[in-house]
């Protein structure tokens, strides 16, 4: 019987592979797509899965399958590694080798997984590796790449999932991941759940649910397998449940006995199988089940002190379905997880600490150090064996052999684990203090700043009290200042403020100037990184002196920057740029490449934002950036820069060359927070453009990145864009979910008047749209605390510099005029101050907003129709030149409805099929053809289920005229109700279309 097995997959799964052909065929017209496979052990999502491996390779396209491991100890990025490693020994690896030459020697590094330290490097440089990796892949055909069991993935696993969704819109990539759903899940099975949880928000994940087979597929695989036993379907219906590895594993012990005597439940299914084995074959099934990893032959030789006897057992066991051949890793596993899952949990306590030892002592081999993830391997076995000495020594190792590749939260975890061991030891390799200071800077970089803060308070606990030693109290400085930085990341500000203040009050009152210098030229940073400029500010001023008194050119290079900052945004625009060209000067007689290019920065999102100065900021950003390519930062701060450019240029109304300046910067492919500013600069111009799935896709992008981690200075804006995006997609009330989502960050904590205005302005904005369309709803106090800011703004805008004054002030003048709006009251006057202000800035954007909403005010009134309608043509000019196509077809709408005629009506663009209609359509057949221009305006409204009084103030007539033409267009369409005229009006649609 056993050339029947496996049985064949598709049975029952027709509608679910389905599905994952569509997605496969998404991914083959360019549009990337994720699925997520989710299901009960053994319910047959691998199957599904190797199907359609089989499927996309047949039509050539390239694989990429791994599998994460359930040990805490795999090393990071283990499934794509390993799938790297197969890909590369397979018929293909010579033409797969050729084009991923230029990333080789990094390459290498991951797929080993070296013990030596590398020179720190951001951990976003290897997702950036891999995703370029994928990427190239992708370019040259349908790539595949499937991770399964994600439900054990390691957290640089799961970040680089999220990496890929989100830098991969518009490629020929399908990501597929499989993952096990039952209860009493792990840590790491709860982490992949938030991930994908996370990730469905995106509109290129999908998330399947494989249930068990229904009856009537059990019935056929039982005919499959056992034509002639029709007798055996009730029982592997009843045993199996529908699971597809227990409906298999019944029928083989049906197969092979008496049917009435089958065990009862999985476990003892499995173990039923193992009792037909032969004691050598038995050991090697337990070996091979506690391998905890991929496992060569020459491995489970050395383990088992193989011979002629060993390939007799490995026979016997792969003949009885037990062990399967693994060609990833050219040696063996057990045929299910499942069935490990059983083989392990069988094991006697002497027995498993034996095998534990045994693989410790192979994988100690210097044959052994050539195996992917050795290290890592190695700490786990000396754990499991019980030798704390070696397990040490090897969770050390495997540590620095994740930081190497930028796996963080694996080295973390090996951190741990090693400071653990430390307590228990009298001589460890490190101090266990070292080891909570490493795992809690591997947990920061990594993104989990709560574990980082919690481990350093773990490590000052471990300090001596300060009896009158000096060090004591320096080193307590620097662990509380490293808290602070950590509580910044954590977006917990107050707490951060506490723990510099901690720092500074550690340190001795006299001497130690450096080390105060640091403290608080690091404090200054965190709060200008926290949005809170004025005591950023009066913080860099401290610690400019001291680092000046101490001659420390590289912290007075930084404090001069804050300072910078603070003085022009808050106080004094000469003295803050005077400041930060000092700053330039000193950090270019240091050399300091980093303080060189923040203060070119600094300089530039001043000018370019909160100053107003456009010209001169484009100007200042694009010599940063040239300067920064010359220091060998293009990708960092000169892709930065050019950000801060694209912004001002968006601003000015030059949009084209914002345009440009965007895929200049993406060319230097940024990683990091550039990345993420970039984004947010083409997510604007994207909206403002009418292209809206890119820009939604920049947003989503900014999302999964950042994973809730980002501060004001980000976390703003995005919230803003997503505001702005959902208004142009005529959802005013998801617009004002976003804008409230914004005030909670503003109420955490932020003086960013120049970040706040515009989110303000937003939520007044959608609370008028909310009114026009009917879509008020019950108030939840987001008007309130509308109000409230826009009240605070007015107040602190009147102390900062007049530059920041004027700008804030237009955005307060803009939101008291929605709120005039929202109340049925737009006043022309209001907006005819909002444009001249916008004008006056050299803001065309919101100056063309203004003139529409002065003409929509104008018009409600059926007062000056002339002066109306010249707003309307001035808005009409400037969107046009912007190439704003959805406030374009805003204004040509109410121009329409308005009986405005405008210049070059016929350059009017459609935006994309999501973006916002062009305005009503109308039917070109003999039905409608005897209705006035007029009427058919009116019968558009009609259709739309309005009332004659709606219907009178969008097209700015009397109710009594709406009567008029309504009993008008009833005579000439022959009918006598509104449905039948719409009716009337639906058919000629259709007909046209």
């Amino acid at each position: 019987m056993t050339e029947r097995w496996p049985l064949r997959p598709l049975v029952g799964r027709e509608d679910v592979l389905g599905e994952l052909e569509a997605t496969l065929e998404s991914a083959r017209q360019g549009r990337m797509a994720t699925v997520f496979l989710s299901g009960d052990p053994g319910v047959g999502k691998t199957r599904l899965v190797q199907e359609l491996v089989g499927r996309a390779e047949r039509s050539g396209a390239l694989v990429l399958a791994g599998a994460a491991t359930d040990i805490a100890e795999s090393p990071p990025f283990w499934p794509v590694a390993s799938a790297l490693r197969t890909l590369l020994r397979s018929p293909r690896g010579r033409e797969v080798r050729a084009v991923l030459e230029p990333w080789s020697d990094q390459l290498d590094d991951l797929l080993v997984l070296r013990s030596a330290v590398a020179e720190p490097l951001a951990r976003v440089q290897t997702l950036e590796l891999l995703h370029r990796v994928v990427l190239r892949l992708a370019l040259e055909s349908l790539l595949v790449l499937v991770v399964e069991d994600v439900q054990w993935a390691d957290r640089s696993t799961l970040d680089l999932i999220a990496y890929l969704v989100a830098n991969l819109p518009d490629e020929q990539l399908l990501l597929v991941g499989t993952r096990r759903t039952e209860p009493g899940a792990s840590g790491r099975d709860s982490a992949a759940r938030t991930v994908i949880r996370e990730l469905a928000r995106h509109r290129q994940v999908r998330s399947l649910e494989v249930p068990p087979l229904r009856r009537e597929a059990v019935a056929e695989l039982v005919t499959t397998a056992e034509p002639d036993r029709p007798d055996l379907v009730e029982l592997v219906w009843m045993r199996s449940a529908g699971n597809a590895f227990i409906a298999e594993e019944t029928l083989r012990a049906a197969a092979d006995g008496d049917p009435t005597g089958l065990p009862t439940t999985l476990r003892e299914l499995v173990l039923s199988r193992l009792e037909r084995l032969s004691a050598p074959a038995l050991r090697t099934v337990r070996a091979v089940a506690l391998a905890d990893g991929p496992l060569p032959h020459r491995l489970l030789d050395a383990v088992l002190g193989g011979g002629p006897w060993l390939l007799d057992a490995l026979r016997e066991s792969v003949d009885a379905g037990v062990v399967v051949v693994d060609e990833a890793a050219d040696g063996y596993r057990l045929r299910h997880g499942l069935m490990t899952d059983v083989v392990v949990g069988e094991l006697l306590p002497g027995e498993r600490v034996d095998l534990h030892a045994r693989y410790a002592a192979a994988l100690g081999s210097t044959w052994a150090r050539e195996l992917p993830g050795v290290d890592a391997r190695l700490a786990h076995h000396w754990h499991g064996a019980g030798d704390r000495d070696r397990a040490a020594v090897a969770a050390v190792a495997a540590a620095e052999a994740a930081a190497t590749v930028r796996g963080y939260a694996e080295a973390h975890r090996h951190w741990l684990r090693a400071a653990r061991l430390a307590g228990e030891m009298a001589a460890p390799p490190l101090p266990r203090a070292d080891c909570l200071e490493r795992a809690a800077e591997a947990a920061h970089l990594a993104g989990d700043a709560d574990q980082a803060v919690a481990l350093l308070a773990e490590r000052l606990d471990l300090l001596e009290p300060a009896d009158g030693p000096e060090a004591p109290d320096v080193e307590a400085a620097a662990l509380h200042a490293r808290t602070g930085q950590y509580l910044v990341a954590a977006g917990r500000g107050a707490e951060a403020a506490e723990a510099f203040g901690r720092a500074t009050a550690a340190l001795p009152a006299e001497g130690a100037e450096r080390e105060r210098a640091e403290v608080l030229g690091g404090h200054a940073s965190a709060l200008w990184t926290a949005g809170d400029y004025a005591a950023a500010r009066e913080t860099a001023e401290r610690a400019l002196t001291l680092a000046r008194r101490a001659g420390l050119a590289v912290l007075e290079a930084r404090a001069l920057a804050t300072l910078g900052f603070g003085l022009a945004y808050l106080q004094d625009p000469e003295a803050g740029e005077a400041a930060l060209r000092e700053s330039i000067a000193v950090a270019e007689r240091a050399g300091e490449p980093l303080e060189i290019a923040r203060a070119h920065r600094s300089l530039a999102e001043l000018l370019c934002g909160p100053l107003n100065e456009l010209d001169r900021g484009i100007a200042i950003a694009r010599a940063g950036a040239e300067r920064a390519r010359e220091l060998g930062l293009a990708r960092s701060a000169g892709a930065g820069m050019l950000a801060a450019a694209a912004n001002g240029l968006f601003r000015i109304g030059r949009w084209d060359e914002a345009d440009d300046t965007i895929a200049e910067a993406w060319e230097l492919a940024p990683a990091g927070a550039e990345a993420l500013e970039l984004r947010l600069a083409r997510a604007r111009l994207h909206t403002g453009r009418g292209r809206f799935g890119p820009a939604e896709d920049d947003l989503e992008a900014v999302d999964a990145l950042s994973a809730g981690t980002l501060g004001p200075r980000y976390r703003l804006p995005l919230l803003t864009l997503w505001a702005g995006l959902a208004m142009w997609k005529g959802r005013p009330d998801r617009a004002l979910d976003h804008v409230a989502a914004g005030l909670d960050v503003v109420e955490q904590g932020s003086d960013d008047v120049w970040l706040v205005a515009p989110l303000v302005w937003h939520g007044a904005r959608a609370r008028a749209e909310l009114t026009r369309l009917g879509m008020r709803r019950p108030d939840d106090g987001t008007d309130a605390r509308l109000r409230r800011h826009a009240d605070d703004l007015a107040r602190i805008a009147a102390a900062s510099v007049p530059a920041v004054r004027d700008v804030v002030l237009g955005f307060v003048e803009m939101s008291a005029a929605e709120d005039e709006r929202a109340a049925g009251r737009s006043d022309p006057d209001a907006w005819e101050r909002v444009a001249e202000i916008w004008r006056e800035r050299r803001q065309p954007y919101p100056s063309a907003y203004a003139h529409l909403r002065r003409a929509e005010a104008l018009l409600s009134t059926r007062a000056n129709s002339a002066v109306a309608a010249e707003s309307l043509r001035r808005a009409a000019r400037m969107a046009r030149e912007l190439g704003a196509t959805p406030f374009l077809s805003e204004i040509a709408e109410l121009a329409d409805r308005a009986r405005v005629r405008l210049p070059e009506p016929e350059t009017v663009p459609v935006t994309e099929p999501n973006g916002p209609a062009t305005g009503p359509a109308t039917g070109s057949d003999d039905e409608l053809a005897v209705l006035t221009a007029r009427e058919r305006e009116v019968l558009t409204e009609l259709a739309a289920g309005r009332t004659n009084r709606e219907i009178a103030q969008r097209l700015f007539i009397s109710e009594k005229t709406v009567g008029v033409h309504v009993t008008r267009i009833y005579a000439k369409l022959d009918v006598h109700s509104r449905v039948q005229a719409s009716a009337v009006l639906m058919r000629s649609r259709l007909r046209d279309r």
